[in-house]
């Protein structure tokens, strides 16, 4: 099988910090790029969810994962309510709880 070369450029870090978790799991950079691009033709997409970094979300919505994957896990119980009414009074109590002093 005949074989090419591929050349690419990455931030210094970015390599170092790849390197030190692909060779707790025994792989080298290299071997790591043939997997990938192996998997990307095996499954004929990417072969993992591409997400954004959650250094971009604040941390209401961090929050709000966690939230929602401790419902979905079942450590914590959803809220309920019995009417569309309560609901909104209950969100307009936590707004104003989250209202900045100097509003208040």
């Amino acid at each position: 099988m005949k074989t090419i070369t591929i050349q690419t450029r990455i931030d210094t870090n970015l390599k170092k910090s790849a390197e030190n978790i692909l060779s707790s799991i025994g792989l080298d950079i290299t071997s790591a790029i043939r997997l990938f691009l192996t998997q990307c033709v095996v499954q004929r997409r990417l072969p993992f969810q591409a997400v954004a970094p959650e250094e971009q979300y604040n941390e209401d919505t961090l929050a709000a994962f966690k939230e929602t994957e401790d419902i979905a896990s079942g450590k914590i119980k959803p809220k309920t309510y019995d009417s569309f009414y309560d609901a909104i009074q209950d969100l307009k109590s936590e707004a104003a709880e989250d209202e900045p002093e100097y509003n208040k």
